[in-house]
């Protein structure tokens, strides 16, 4: 929460995450009462990729494209975006809005997030903030994870808690109790969605598993949960290349059926994130993220657990929408002229640098 200035009545957020299945996007108006300004989502949307799907996941993927197959994925997505952000809005203005763009590639100090703020401008008639990470690349940050100040916003409650993102990778924010001294923190944690969908893809030739299905059928391989956690990376900034897929097969081939391996790799991401979670103060866990739909890993985060795990919708933030809803309020943070990053989690020097924002320039005459 914040006091002053006076926010903007209504910013909207669009995110297209690593797992490449869609477009989110929510709105954030803002209410005023005596703590101050609490950001409140009150729409919401999601939709496909469109004609730029197969562009983006061979970008992603690290396969040539031409630029003129760049630019017209860039366009395509950007119009998709742009169509998703509309619905949300549900025919109401929007003061500000902000996009991420679809991460192609993350490799500090290296980051490419495909976006075209300035076609988005143009549909919405307002400004609208992009390159988000870029200010904390430049000065010698991670750029990841990008949430955990607006996570402050939304999910402050009178004792400390964890939110999880369960997206193509998860990344935890660790929050102080409201009024407490203490910092946000947050770290990338491990690939998640990524490798579900990928190991789904796999076994029964569709991703994902819906809600969990196949993995809650099968059990676990302690053996082979085992081998999976090994591989469980932390610490640092994910991106591009840590999904893991190369030694998916390894998993694969050691696995007798696949509900066999889902469930493997299910309790072992959720037992590893479970374990990054409480390694802060935290009397209760929020899952958020199109991971959290999927049953068996939220299971196996829980059954982890020494405190309460509960969905983000429970906190008036529905699961899917939590990335799109920070990019709204990092729109706002900016505006005002605050930092979108924390320099003890991302790593990056002061000061920091705003986003990159574009808006329709007025031609009424004089």
């Amino acid at each position: 929460m914040w006091s002053t200035p006076l926010p903007p009545d209504r910013v909207v957020g669009a995110m297209t995450g690593t797992s490449l299945d869609g477009i989110d996007a929510a709105v954030v108006e803002f209410v005023v009462d005596p703590a101050g300004h609490r950001p409140r989502v009150t729409g919401h949307a999601s939709g496909p990729l469109g004609g730029a799907a197969g562009t983006l996941r061979a970008l992603a993927g690290g396969e040539a494209c031409t630029a003129a197959e760049i630019v017209a994925a860039r366009r395509l997505l950007s119009d998709r975006t742009a169509d998703v952000m509309l619905e949300a809005l549900g025919g109401a203005p929007a003061e500000y809005a902000a996009v991420h763009g679809q991460t192609v590639l993350h490799a500090p100090p290296d980051s490419w997030q495909l976006i075209d703020a300035t076609r988005i401008a143009a549909v919405l008639n307002c400004p609208v903030a992009s390159n988000l990470r870029g200010g904390d690349l430049a000065t010698g940050g991670q750029g990841a994870p990008i949430t955990p100040l607006a996570d402050q916003a939304l999910f402050t409650a009178d004792a400390p808690r964890a939110i999880i993102n369960l997206g193509g990778f998860c990344n935890v924010t660790w929050l102080p109790a409201r009024g407490d001294a203490g910092s946000v923190r947050g770290c990338d944690v491990c690939p998640c969605n990524l490798l579900l969908d990928a190991a789904s893809h796999r076994a029964l030739g569709v991703a994902p598993d819906d809600g969990g299905r196949c993995a809650l059928a099968g059990t676990p391989d302690p053996a082979l949960t085992a081998f999976l956690r090994r591989y469980a990376s932390a610490g640092r900034s994910l991106g591009t290349g840590d999904e893991a897929a190369e030694w998916l097969d390894s998993a694969a081939n050691a696995a007798s059926d696949p509900a066999t391996l889902l469930a493997s790799i299910a309790q072992a991401v959720g037992a590893h994130i479970a374990k990054e979670a409480l390694s802060q103060p935290a009397a209760d866990i929020v899952l958020a993220g199109g991971g959290a739909r999927n049953v068996a890993l939220t299971n196996a985060i829980d059954a982890a657990c020494d405190v309460p795990v509960r969905l983000s919708d429970a906190a008036g933030v529905p699961i899917e929408t939590r990335e799109a809803a920070c990019v709204a309020i990092l729109a706002y943070l900016d505006s005002v002229g605050r930092p979108l990053t924390d320099p003890g989690v991302t790593g990056r020097t002061t000061p920091a640098i705003s986003a990159e924002w574009c808006a329709p320039v007025s031609e009424e005459q004089p």
